[in-house]
Protein backbone atom coordinates (compact mmCIF):
# COMPACT_ATOMS: atom_id res chain seq x y z
CA UNK A 1 0.00 0.00 0.00
CA UNK A 2 1.51 3.11 -1.44
CA UNK A 3 0.93 6.40 0.71
CA UNK A 4 0.72 10.15 -0.73
CA UNK A 5 2.87 12.34 0.82
CA UNK A 6 3.54 15.06 -1.83
CA UNK A 7 0.21 16.99 -1.18
CA UNK A 8 1.06 17.18 2.41
CA UNK A 9 4.64 18.21 1.64
CA UNK A 10 3.71 20.65 -0.58
CA UNK A 11 0.88 22.17 1.79
CA UNK A 12 3.91 22.32 4.37
CA UNK A 13 6.61 23.90 2.55
CA UNK A 14 3.31 26.33 1.66
CA UNK A 15 2.58 27.09 5.22
CA UNK A 16 6.35 27.66 5.86
CA UNK A 17 6.67 29.90 2.99
CA UNK A 18 3.81 31.81 4.60
CA UNK A 19 5.92 31.96 7.41
CA UNK A 20 8.76 33.02 6.19
CA UNK A 21 7.44 35.71 4.36
CA UNK A 22 5.22 36.84 6.95
CA UNK A 23 8.40 37.38 9.60
CA UNK A 24 9.97 39.22 6.71
CA UNK A 25 7.60 41.20 6.08
CA UNK A 26 7.69 41.97 9.91
CA UNK A 27 11.04 42.71 9.64
CA UNK A 28 10.49 44.88 6.92
CA UNK A 29 9.00 47.10 9.61
CA UNK A 30 10.82 46.49 12.23
CA UNK A 31 13.93 48.65 11.38
CA UNK A 32 11.92 51.40 9.62
CA UNK A 33 12.63 54.09 9.14
CA UNK A 34 16.90 53.50 9.29
CA UNK A 35 17.01 57.51 7.63
CA UNK A 36 15.31 60.13 7.06
CA UNK A 37 11.88 60.09 4.84
CA UNK A 38 10.78 62.73 2.43
CA UNK A 39 7.27 63.50 2.36
CA UNK A 40 6.33 65.61 -0.82
CA UNK A 41 3.60 67.79 -0.97
CA UNK A 42 2.16 70.05 -4.77
CA UNK A 43 1.41 73.05 -2.94
CA UNK A 44 3.56 76.15 -1.70
CA UNK A 45 4.56 76.55 1.66
CA UNK A 46 2.15 78.00 4.04
CA UNK A 47 -0.35 76.84 2.23
CA UNK A 48 -3.15 74.31 4.21
CA UNK A 49 -1.92 71.38 2.75
CA UNK A 50 1.60 72.13 3.53
CA UNK A 51 0.58 73.05 7.02
CA UNK A 52 -0.55 69.89 8.15
CA UNK A 53 2.01 67.64 6.35
CA UNK A 54 4.89 69.56 8.82
CA UNK A 55 3.65 69.40 11.79
CA UNK A 56 2.29 65.68 11.57
CA UNK A 57 5.58 64.85 10.08
CA UNK A 58 7.34 66.80 13.26
CA UNK A 59 5.51 64.41 15.39
CA UNK A 60 5.86 61.33 12.83
CA UNK A 61 9.92 62.24 13.38
CA UNK A 62 9.82 62.30 16.81
CA UNK A 63 8.03 59.47 17.21
CA UNK A 64 9.98 57.25 14.88
CA UNK A 65 13.34 58.64 15.53
CA UNK A 66 14.58 59.88 11.98
CA UNK A 67 13.31 63.15 10.19
CA UNK A 68 10.32 63.14 8.17
CA UNK A 69 10.83 66.19 5.57
CA UNK A 70 8.56 68.18 3.54
CA UNK A 71 9.28 69.12 -0.01
CA UNK A 72 6.57 70.70 -2.09
CA UNK A 73 7.03 70.06 -5.66
CA UNK A 74 4.28 72.31 -7.02
CA UNK A 75 3.01 72.38 -10.42
CA UNK A 76 0.47 71.35 -12.38
CA UNK A 77 -2.19 70.74 -9.74
CA UNK A 78 -0.12 69.47 -7.44
CA UNK A 79 0.38 66.43 -10.11
CA UNK A 80 4.33 67.15 -10.14
CA UNK A 81 4.44 66.10 -6.42
CA UNK A 82 2.05 63.52 -6.78
CA UNK A 83 3.96 62.42 -9.72
CA UNK A 84 7.36 62.60 -8.27
CA UNK A 85 5.73 60.45 -5.12
CA UNK A 86 4.38 57.47 -7.39
CA UNK A 87 7.35 56.99 -9.50
CA UNK A 88 9.46 56.57 -6.38
CA UNK A 89 10.80 53.62 -4.64
CA UNK A 90 8.12 51.64 -2.86
CA UNK A 91 9.91 51.34 0.20
CA UNK A 92 8.69 53.65 2.62
CA UNK A 93 10.86 56.46 2.53
CA UNK A 94 8.84 58.61 0.40
CA UNK A 95 5.78 59.57 1.17
CA UNK A 96 3.05 61.96 -0.19
CA UNK A 97 0.18 64.11 0.89
CA UNK A 98 -2.44 64.53 -1.47
CA UNK A 99 -5.10 67.02 -1.24
CA UNK A 100 -8.65 65.88 -2.95
CA UNK A 101 -7.83 67.98 -6.58
CA UNK A 102 -5.67 64.54 -7.36
CA UNK A 103 -9.50 63.00 -7.44
CA UNK A 104 -9.86 65.13 -10.71
CA UNK A 105 -6.42 64.13 -12.33
CA UNK A 106 -8.22 61.72 -15.21
CA UNK A 107 -9.93 65.21 -16.28
CA UNK A 108 -7.24 67.05 -16.16
CA UNK A 109 -4.47 64.96 -17.27
CA UNK A 110 -5.25 62.21 -20.72
CA UNK A 111 -2.19 60.24 -19.62
CA UNK A 112 -2.36 60.02 -15.19
CA UNK A 113 -4.82 58.48 -13.96
CA UNK A 114 -3.38 57.79 -10.48
CA UNK A 115 -5.28 54.74 -9.46
CA UNK A 116 -5.25 53.48 -6.36
CA UNK A 117 -3.40 50.27 -5.90
CA UNK A 118 -1.38 51.29 -9.41
CA UNK A 119 0.09 54.43 -8.72
CA UNK A 120 -0.40 54.58 -4.60
CA UNK A 121 -1.97 53.07 -1.60
CA UNK A 122 -3.99 55.75 0.66
CA UNK A 123 -2.08 55.51 4.02
CA UNK A 124 -4.53 57.04 5.79
CA UNK A 125 -7.15 60.52 5.87
CA UNK A 126 -5.55 63.07 7.78
CA UNK A 127 -7.99 66.27 7.68
CA UNK A 128 -11.00 68.16 6.00
CA UNK A 129 -10.70 72.00 5.85
CA UNK A 130 -14.79 73.22 5.57
CA UNK A 131 -15.36 75.31 2.51
CA UNK A 132 -17.63 78.18 2.94
CA UNK A 133 -19.58 80.20 0.62
CA UNK A 134 -17.96 83.42 0.76
CA UNK A 135 -18.95 86.69 -0.57
CA UNK A 136 -18.07 90.28 -1.21
CA UNK A 137 -19.24 92.34 1.72
CA UNK A 138 -20.26 95.27 -1.07
CA UNK A 139 -22.74 92.79 -2.46
CA UNK A 140 -25.86 93.29 -1.21
CA UNK A 141 -26.95 90.18 1.06
CA UNK A 142 -27.29 89.24 4.33
CA UNK A 143 -27.96 85.48 3.98
CA UNK A 144 -28.22 82.64 1.48
CA UNK A 145 -32.16 83.58 0.72
CA UNK A 146 -31.25 86.60 -0.04
CA UNK A 147 -27.96 85.63 -2.30
CA UNK A 148 -30.17 83.46 -4.07
CA UNK A 149 -32.70 86.20 -4.81
CA UNK A 150 -29.84 88.26 -6.36
CA UNK A 151 -28.27 85.27 -8.34
CA UNK A 152 -31.61 84.80 -9.63
CA UNK A 153 -31.91 88.96 -10.93
CA UNK A 154 -28.02 89.13 -11.78
CA UNK A 155 -28.09 85.63 -13.75
CA UNK A 156 -24.83 86.15 -16.63
CA UNK A 157 -23.53 88.83 -14.80
CA UNK A 158 -22.78 87.23 -11.56
CA UNK A 159 -18.82 86.17 -11.01
CA UNK A 160 -17.18 83.46 -9.16
CA UNK A 161 -13.50 83.09 -8.41
CA UNK A 162 -11.67 79.56 -8.28
CA UNK A 163 -8.02 79.24 -7.20
CA UNK A 164 -8.18 75.71 -9.66
CA UNK A 165 -9.53 74.03 -12.70
CA UNK A 166 -11.06 70.95 -11.46
CA UNK A 167 -10.24 71.58 -7.85
CA UNK A 168 -13.40 70.77 -5.09
CA UNK A 169 -14.40 74.54 -4.52
CA UNK A 170 -14.84 74.99 -8.87
CA UNK A 171 -16.51 72.14 -8.50
CA UNK A 172 -18.76 73.17 -5.51
CA UNK A 173 -19.34 76.92 -7.23
CA UNK A 174 -19.97 75.09 -10.64
CA UNK A 175 -22.96 72.59 -8.98
CA UNK A 176 -24.18 75.88 -7.11
CA UNK A 177 -24.76 77.83 -9.81
CA UNK A 178 -26.30 75.33 -11.91
CA UNK A 179 -28.48 74.10 -9.22
CA UNK A 180 -29.82 77.87 -8.91
CA UNK A 181 -30.50 77.73 -12.71
CA UNK A 182 -28.46 80.95 -13.30
CA UNK A 183 -25.72 81.57 -15.70
CA UNK A 184 -22.23 82.66 -13.87
CA UNK A 185 -18.69 83.95 -15.00
CA UNK A 186 -16.00 82.03 -13.73
CA UNK A 187 -12.20 83.77 -13.11
CA UNK A 188 -9.66 81.76 -12.37
CA UNK A 189 -7.00 81.89 -9.95
CA UNK A 190 -3.88 80.73 -8.59
CA UNK A 191 -4.70 79.30 -5.44
CA UNK A 192 -7.33 79.84 -3.01
CA UNK A 193 -5.70 82.46 -1.52
CA UNK A 194 -5.19 85.10 -4.58
CA UNK A 195 -9.16 83.82 -5.00
CA UNK A 196 -10.00 84.86 -1.25
CA UNK A 197 -8.03 88.51 -2.05
CA UNK A 198 -10.24 88.61 -5.34
CA UNK A 199 -13.58 88.42 -3.22
CA UNK A 200 -12.59 90.80 -0.82
CA UNK A 201 -11.58 93.31 -3.57
CA UNK A 202 -14.66 93.03 -5.28
CA UNK A 203 -13.09 91.49 -8.32
CA UNK A 204 -15.70 88.96 -8.18
CA UNK A 205 -19.08 88.26 -6.45
CA UNK A 206 -18.29 85.23 -4.56
CA UNK A 207 -16.31 81.59 -3.98
CA UNK A 208 -15.72 78.79 -2.18
CA UNK A 209 -13.31 78.75 0.13
CA UNK A 210 -11.97 77.36 3.51
CA UNK A 211 -11.89 79.20 6.12
CA UNK A 212 -7.54 79.61 6.21
CA UNK A 213 -7.83 81.10 2.99
CA UNK A 214 -10.60 83.40 3.25
CA UNK A 215 -9.90 84.45 7.36
CA UNK A 216 -7.76 87.36 6.69
CA UNK A 217 -10.46 88.99 4.22
CA UNK A 218 -13.60 88.12 6.62
CA UNK A 219 -11.64 89.67 9.58
CA UNK A 220 -10.97 92.90 8.03
CA UNK A 221 -14.62 92.78 6.90
CA UNK A 222 -14.49 92.19 2.91
CA UNK A 223 -15.65 89.26 3.02
CA UNK A 224 -18.77 87.70 4.53
CA UNK A 225 -19.36 84.03 4.72
CA UNK A 226 -23.15 83.00 4.42
CA UNK A 227 -23.02 79.24 4.61
CA UNK A 228 -20.62 76.33 5.74
CA UNK A 229 -20.67 73.65 2.97
CA UNK A 230 -20.10 70.38 5.93
CA UNK A 231 -23.07 68.52 7.36
CA UNK A 232 -22.51 70.01 10.55
CA UNK A 233 -21.72 73.76 11.58
CA UNK A 234 -17.87 74.42 11.99
CA UNK A 235 -16.60 74.77 15.60
CA UNK A 236 -14.70 78.11 15.28
CA UNK A 237 -17.54 79.50 13.60
CA UNK A 238 -20.60 78.48 14.95
CA UNK A 239 -23.29 81.41 14.21
CA UNK A 240 -22.53 80.21 10.23
CA UNK A 241 -25.49 78.07 9.11
CA UNK A 242 -24.64 74.84 7.18
CA UNK A 243 -25.63 75.12 2.88
CA UNK A 244 -28.19 72.27 3.69
CA UNK A 245 -29.96 74.53 6.63
CA UNK A 246 -30.66 77.11 4.11
CA UNK A 247 -31.88 74.53 1.29
CA UNK A 248 -28.88 74.91 -1.15
CA UNK A 249 -27.96 71.42 -3.04
CA UNK A 250 -26.79 68.47 -1.11
CA UNK A 251 -24.72 68.01 -3.99
CA UNK A 252 -21.82 70.72 -2.67
CA UNK A 253 -22.22 69.42 0.98
CA UNK A 254 -19.11 67.81 1.94
CA UNK A 255 -17.28 69.07 -1.33
CA UNK A 256 -14.36 70.72 0.38
CA UNK A 257 -10.25 70.23 0.39
CA UNK A 258 -8.71 66.91 2.15
CA UNK A 259 -6.42 65.68 2.85
CA UNK A 260 -4.89 61.94 2.64
CA UNK A 261 -1.52 60.82 3.51
CA UNK A 262 -0.17 58.32 0.22
CA UNK A 263 3.01 55.79 -0.24
CA UNK A 264 3.83 54.75 -3.40
CA UNK A 265 1.84 51.48 -5.16
CA UNK A 266 4.30 48.45 -3.51
CA UNK A 267 4.86 50.13 -0.24
CA UNK A 268 5.43 46.94 2.05
CA UNK A 269 2.10 46.32 4.35
CA UNK A 270 3.56 46.40 7.22
CA UNK A 271 5.46 50.01 7.10
CA UNK A 272 1.81 51.23 5.49
CA UNK A 273 0.43 49.74 8.70
CA UNK A 274 2.89 51.50 11.16
CA UNK A 275 2.25 54.77 9.92
CA UNK A 276 -0.96 54.63 9.49
CA UNK A 277 -1.05 53.64 13.13
CA UNK A 278 1.44 56.91 13.88
CA UNK A 279 -0.69 59.21 11.70
CA UNK A 280 -4.08 58.43 13.21
CA UNK A 281 -2.20 58.59 17.18
CA UNK A 282 -0.82 61.87 16.28
CA UNK A 283 -4.20 63.02 15.35
CA UNK A 284 -5.35 62.90 18.60
CA UNK A 285 -3.01 64.98 20.48
CA UNK A 286 -4.40 68.10 21.36
CA UNK A 287 -1.01 69.56 20.56
CA UNK A 288 -1.96 68.54 17.27
CA UNK A 289 -5.59 69.02 16.86
CA UNK A 290 -6.01 72.66 18.46
CA UNK A 291 -3.46 74.52 15.68
CA UNK A 292 -5.15 72.89 12.97
CA UNK A 293 -8.61 73.93 13.76
CA UNK A 294 -7.07 77.45 14.23
CA UNK A 295 -5.97 76.35 10.59
CA UNK A 296 -9.74 75.54 9.79
CA UNK A 297 -8.83 71.99 9.31
CA UNK A 298 -10.67 68.97 11.21
CA UNK A 299 -8.66 66.35 11.69
CA UNK A 300 -9.64 63.60 10.78
CA UNK A 301 -8.00 59.93 10.77
CA UNK A 302 -8.80 56.36 9.34
CA UNK A 303 -7.49 53.16 8.53
CA UNK A 304 -6.09 52.78 4.95
CA UNK A 305 -9.26 50.70 3.58
CA UNK A 306 -11.40 53.70 4.66
CA UNK A 307 -9.12 56.22 3.12
CA UNK A 308 -8.97 54.10 -0.20
CA UNK A 309 -13.14 53.67 -0.50
CA UNK A 310 -12.89 57.92 0.08
CA UNK A 311 -11.10 58.45 -2.59
CA UNK A 312 -12.94 56.36 -4.84
CA UNK A 313 -15.88 57.71 -4.20
CA UNK A 314 -15.22 61.04 -4.35
CA UNK A 315 -12.93 60.69 -7.73
CA UNK A 316 -16.65 58.45 -8.65
CA UNK A 317 -18.99 61.77 -7.51
CA UNK A 318 -16.77 64.63 -9.39
CA UNK A 319 -16.39 62.17 -12.59
CA UNK A 320 -20.25 62.51 -12.33
CA UNK A 321 -20.57 65.92 -11.71
CA UNK A 322 -18.09 67.32 -14.54
CA UNK A 323 -19.91 64.93 -17.41
CA UNK A 324 -23.59 66.56 -15.94
CA UNK A 325 -21.73 70.20 -15.65
CA UNK A 326 -20.65 69.84 -19.54
CA UNK A 327 -16.98 71.03 -18.08
CA UNK A 328 -13.33 70.07 -19.18
CA UNK A 329 -10.56 70.72 -16.92
CA UNK A 330 -8.36 69.75 -19.90
CA UNK A 331 -5.83 72.94 -20.78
Amino acid sequence: MSVRIFPLAGAVRALLAGAVFAVSAQAQAAGYPERPVRILVGVQAGASTDTLARLVAQKLGDRLGQPFIVENRTGAATRIGMETMARAPADGYTLGLANAVSTSFPLMFDNFPFVPGKDFVPVSMVGRAPSFLAVRSTLPVRNVAEFIAYAKANSGKLSFGYGGAGSNPHVAALTLVRSLGVKAIGAPYKGNAPTAMAVGAGEVDFAMLEYAAVRPMVERGNVRLLAVTEPKRFALLPDVPTSSEQGLTREIEGMTPWFMWLAPAGTPKPVVELLNRHVNEILKLAEVQQPLRAAGIEPEGSTTAAATEYFLGERARITRLSQELGVSFKE
